[in-house]
């Protein structure tokens, strides 16, 4: 059994990952979850040809043994460059004054527990052209583990890719090659017939079959004449060629195939649960976990599947490809995060190391808008930010944030909600919730004064039907006269003021015979004519409020 995989430069993913007898990889796509399972098989395969070399070799130190492109059956690749991380195969360094190139080798080390022994074998690969790739064992103290690990078997599994409608008879060697190549459409029927012929457990996979699709598997036959294998299932009394079955039972009958087929002591799979429905991901995990521990096996996978998560959180290692791989402590936050946060925003947390919230994108131009005129520091972070409009929901904001703070522990936030209630604001680690205190951003604009400035603007700035005069009639009709006179009036702070002001530029705009002039997303502008001393102080409160959550320069450095 492995106990733990590291990995360096390989693909997308350096990591640390501690295993167990069942292992469950999560995360969005595009994390690094299949990359892990491939740099397993690839240490793997570099294990068997140092092993095959190693026998028949005197030498007592080895550089290093080849591996060829086309052998490395579960990595689909045209260069074996493309294992390398971003592509970097060598670097420059500086030795004795002078500059010179050094390989940048991959690493995978992988520790275990085999017949009753603990071990750790680290191997390295080196580049040597599109085709090849060299392979040693770093430590030569670790050889004396070789014999132990070769007992280890270990099998990557892709997801099913279709049925082809006629099958050859395969040797078990092109079977697990073309398996290996993500070809399985070509060889179920091979597997079906390994399990009936050359096993004991044909009347097992007939069963499980049975208890998911209610139906019965035929056995398989060779038709010596045109070398194919058939193969039927019987549905109602009515019997079927195996390619007639949809894609889910064709899964599982792959998956069940191959463990009962092959004896392996561990198993690596691919998205077990592609082509599932929901209600059977979750029974089919249980029958592999239950298949592979009653043969003493491993099973390592990866999913997406929230049913498989739920199912194995209380029983089972998972590991979160989020951020850095590490394993769950918040299970339940996970499934959260994994149906409502996409891969880029995990990307964008990594690199920002503090997100906004906000109800819309109106508020983050008003806000930029703000910060400008008062000359705030928070301004060149408001330019770019990591921002997440969640309407008014705290909720909302909650859930994202700590779907990514699960990945990235030292994450902070800052949520800006219109007015809300006291008690819906909470104090909470790592994000800060404010609120306004009117009823919302458009509120804090200064008006009159701004909308003023806006139609003094010279015609060729704006528009030639620009009329001041209209524009203050319709001020002064829609203002209560009392609000006018006193800034103070809770006419300011109660009024849905984006409303006011869409009445107010719609009312000028039908008088004069013109199109708007003035939308919402573009209310930002008055803020752009507001003076700094018009500027309400809770403004400045709540840009403060954004630039403490905000990482500085240095900290952005040390991470």
């Amino acid at each position: 059994m492995l106990t733990k995989i590291s990995i360096k430069n390989f693909k997308k993913l350096t990591a640390d990952i501690d295993l167990s007898q069942t292992v469950i990889f999560v995360g969005p796509n595009n994390s690094g979850k299949t990359s892990a399972l491939q740099a397993i098989a690839l240490w793997d395969l570099g294990i068997r040809k140092w092993i095959e070399v190693k026998k028949d070799s005197k030498a007592k130190q080895r550089r290093g043994v080849p591996i060829n492109r086309k052998d490395i059956l579960s990595i689909p690749i045209s260069s074996a460059r493309y294992l390398w991380k971003d592509l970097h195969v060598q670097e420059v360094i500086k030795k004795d004054g002078k500059l010179c190139s050094k390989k940048i080798k991959i690493e995978i080390s992988a520790e275990g527990w085999t017949t009753q022994k603990n071990w750790k074998l680290p191997m390295e690969f080196d580049y040597s052209g599109t085709e090849v790739l060299y392979c040693r064992l770093m430590d030569d103290e670790a050889n004396k583990f070789l014999e132990i690990v070769s007992n280890e078997k270990i099998a990557f599994l892709p997801p099913m890719s279709g049925l082809v409608a006629r099958e050859d008879m395969l040797v078990q060697g092109t079977i697990y090659s073309r398996i290996g190549e993500g070809r399985t459409a070509e060889v179920l029927r091979n597997l079906c017939w390994i399990v009936y012929n050359e096993t004991e457990n044909w009347l097992k996979l007939k069963e499980i079959i049975k208890n998911l699709f209610f139906v019965d598997i035929g056995e398989p036959e060779f038709d010596k004449v045109s070398g194919i294998i058939n193969m039927t299932y019987e549905e109602k009394g009515k019997k079927y060629d195996l390619s007639n079955a949809g894609r889910g039972f064709h899964q599982i009958l792959l998956l069940f195939a191959f463990i009962f087929a092959s004896k392996r002591t561990i198993l690596l799979i691919d998205e077990p649960d592609a082509h599932l429905e929901v209600i059977r991901q979750k029974e089919v995990f249980n029958l592999l976990s239950k298949s592979l521990k009653e043969q003493n096996s491993q099973l390592i996978i990866a999913t997406h599947s929230e049913a498989v998560l739920n199912e194995a959180a209380e029983k089972d290692r998972i590991i979160a490809f989020i951020g850095k791989p590490h394993i769950l402590n918040n299970k339940a936050q996970l499934v959260k995060s994994l149906a409502n946060i996409g891969y880029d925003q995990y990307v964008q947390a990594e690199q920002k190391k503090w997100v906004l919230y906000l109800e819309g994108s109106t508020d983050l131009q008003i806000l930029q808008a703000f910060a400008k005129v008062l000359n705030h520091p928070v301004e060149k972070y408001l330019q770019n930010p990591f921002v997440k409009y969640v309407t008014n929901r705290p909720i909302d904001a909650r859930s994202h944030f700590y779907g990514l703070r699960e990945a990235f522990p030292e994450f902070k936030g800052v949520a800006i909600f219109d007015r809300l209630d006291k008690n819906q604001i909470q104090i909470a680690e790592g994000l800060t919730e404010l609120s306004w205190n009117r009823y919302e951003i458009e509120n804090y604009i200064p008006i009159p004064e701004t909308i003023e400035r806006f139609f003094s603007l010279p015609p060729e700035t704006l528009f030639e039907f620009l009329d001041k005069d209209t524009i203050n009639k319709i001020i002064q009709s829609e203002i209560p006269s009392a609000a006018l006179d006193n800034k103070t009036h809770t006419w300011w702070i109660d009024t849905k003021m984006s409303e006011f002001l869409d009445r107010v530029f719609t009312q000028y705009c039908e008088i004069k015979k013109v199109p708007v002039c003035l939308n919402k997303s573009d209310y930002y502008r008055l803020v752009l004519l507001a003076k700094p001393e018009e500027i309400d102080k809770e403004v400045k409160e709540k840009l403060d409020g954004i630039y403490k959550v905000v990482p500085t320069s240095k900290e952005l450095e040390l991470e």
